[in-house]
């Protein structure tokens, strides 16, 4: 029953409750589409803002040419407060010694094979296997009696021939005196004088059989040709010995002095014989299998008189006092010959000398703190010292470590130098969880070096030397180079790894010479971890290796340190493990 007061509806009205109805979905859709605004904006910028993070944390990769040096790919560098975080080093003025590496042979200076000189029993044997020996010493004794025996035999033919010679000598002046008085012939006479002539003969060769019956029994004595060092025996006592003995008695190797044998390019030789006619000499180094300690020094003794056209060599040979045996003969060891030095040459760290599309560079940081591409010209290299013979200067600032994503102008900072006996930031303090700069030191550029490229402590002894001062002079900052770089890359965004590996060397209290040992050692170990690294490898593979490099050196380094030196050590990688850190 309809409503009297409601107006009637035409047919193609609408009823109240579906226009309401209309209503509440547009409300509805329009609610939707807000949200879904709202949501994808939420999304948009923490999206955004996690990958600006990241980026300025350096942990992910940028494009192609966004760091690195040019014509390489970005990726891998740390943000600081100030800019990008790197290691840096001063260039110096220094002498660098050319240096010549080559393998070697020690070769004795003389090696003599004793062999018995006469046939017979071997009696006894009168030295220990691997005794020195001196010239003429009695190494073995032969049995004499068969030779004094022939001995008397001839003495006695040469007693019976001088009787006869003195008989016919007699008889000769009795002629003589007969002829004189015409009682007797001239040919009487002659013919005794013939026979004088005769036995006089006969007792010279009786004589000389005596002689070499004397010369056997002195043979008997077998003693050292030359002195040096004795082989293992290589015939019992009781053999018979013959002079037709392949291997002889024994062999005796000089040992001092002692020479090595090795090859030199063709290229030096000029340098080389222009010295040499100087008068001056040429000096040689003799280093380990591992390139780490000097076995010996001396100098060029002879070049061959032909150049192999096979290799372009020529074969040289280097002669050492060998005091301390510290060369054993057909040793094979490693050779730095000295062929001249440069002086007063602009000295940089290796690492900062890199290779790009343009040729060899560096980045150098200006007094703003701006890093700008330097092409540079290089000359001689040692360990962690190069020549620049053009494009640097002395006491300009160069990038050593961080230059993954540095690029033309961009700002970087410089870490404060390590505080002596301490290094990184502890774990748990501001930036030592890998949170980049904003908060702290941290990551590979924990710290940098106290020294630049070259220091003032010369290893002890032969100071003389231009390798020593090399190595001298690189001997107060050598961690900073070989160590603290290289822990650094091996960290990567752990907690203070190039500090610690700095804090951890000083700690130790290393000398002069355990501190140019361990430059080697680090240096050795960056530069084959360096080799096997392609430019295009990712931070996380850069890091891998160069930590197995550092923990391959510090197991090199553990022998050159003194038994208190072992136990700071082994206390100090515990504390290592224990907090998280680079574990060397």
């Amino acid at each position: 029953m309809s409503d009297p007061s409601t107006p009637p509806r035409g047919p193609f009205d609408v009823p109240p409750y579906l226009g309401q109805r209309r209503q509440r979905g547009l409300l509805g859709w329009g609610v939707l589409l807000v949200a879904i605004v709202l949501i994808g904006g939420l999304i948009w910028w923490v999206v955004g803002d996690k990958a600006k993070e990241t980026a300025d944390q350096g942990g992910g990769f940028g494009p192609p040419g966004a760091g690195g040096p040019p014509g390489g790919g970005g990726g891998g560098g740390r943000k600081g407060r100030g800019g990008v975080i790197v290691n840096a080093a001063k260039t110096e003025k220094g002498d660098m010694p050319v240096v010549v590496s080559a393998l070697g042979t020690v070769t004795p200076s003389a090696t003599v094979t004793v062999k018995s000189q006469i046939s017979g029993q071997l009696m006894s044997v009168a030295f220990q296997e691997g005794q020195v020996v001196m010239k003429g010493q009695v190494l073995a004794q032969i049995d004499p009696r068969p030779y004094e025996q022939q001995l008397e035999q001839a003495q006695a033919t040469l007693a019976k021939d001088e009787a006869q010679l003195a008989n016919a000598r007699a008889d000769l002046n009795r002629y003589q005196t007969l002829l004189a008085q015409d009682s007797v012939s001239s040919q009487q006479v002659d013919t005794q004088a013939a026979l004088v002539r005769q036995l006089d003969a006969q007792t010279k060769a009786d004589r000389a059989a005596a002689g070499v019956q004397k010369l056997n029994i002195a043979y008997t004595r077998v003693t050292a040709p030359v002195a040096g060092r004795v082989g293992l025996r290589q015939i019992d006592p009781g053999n018979y010995v013959t002079p037709g003995d392949a291997n002889g008695l024994v062999t005796v190797a000089t040992f001092s002095p002692i020479d090595v044998a090795f090859s030199l390019p063709e290229d030096v030789l000029p340098k080389i014989v222009a010295a040499r006619n100087k008068g001056a000499k040429t000096l040689v180094e003799v280093l380990d299998r591992a390139q780490t300690q000097v076995l010996a020094r001396g100098e060029l003794a002879s070049l061959d008189n032909l150049i192999d056209t096979t290799t372009g060599t020529v074969r040289a040979k280097a002669r050492f006092a060998n005091a301390d045996a510290a060369l054993f003969p057909n040793q094979f060891v490693n050779v730095r010959l000295t062929t001249e030095v440069l002086k007063s040459v602009v000295i940089t760290p290796t690492s900062s000398v890199l290779r790009g599309q343009q040729g060899l560079f560096v980045y150098v940081v200006d007094a703003d703190r701006k890093v700008h591409i330097r092409t540079v010209q290089t000359g001689a290299a040692q360990g962690e010292r190069t020549a620049i013979l053009s494009g640097l200067s002395a006491g300009e600032t160069v990038v050593t470590d961080g230059t993954d994503r540095l690029r033309e102008g961009m700002t970087v900072t410089i870490p404060p130098p390590c505080a002596p006996g301490g290094g990184g930031r502890k774990p748990g303090s501001a930036g030592a969880a890998g949170a980049g700069g904003a908060k702290g030191w941290s990551g590979s550029a924990g710290c940098r070096p106290t020294a630049g490229p070259a220091g003032s402590t010369p290893p002890s002894g032969g100071a003389d030397h231009p390798s020593d001062r090399a190595r001298g002079q690189g001997a107060a900052g050598a961690a900073s180079g070989a160590a603290a770089n290289s822990g650094s890359e091996a960290a990567g965004a752990s907690s203070g790894g190039g500090g610690r590996m700095q804090a951890m060397l000083a700690e130790l209290n290393l000398d002069a010479v355990q501190q140019a040992k361990a430059d080697a050692i680090f240096a050795d170990a960056r530069e084959k971890a360096q080799g096997t690294l392609g430019e295009d490898a990712d931070p996380d593979t850069r890091r891998a290796v160069m930590r197995k490099a550092m923990g391959e050196a510090m197991g090199r380094l553990a022998p050159v340190l003194r038994p208190d030196q072992k136990a700071k050590l082994a206390e100090i990688r515990a504390k290592m493990a224990a907090g998280g850190g680079p574990k060397p």
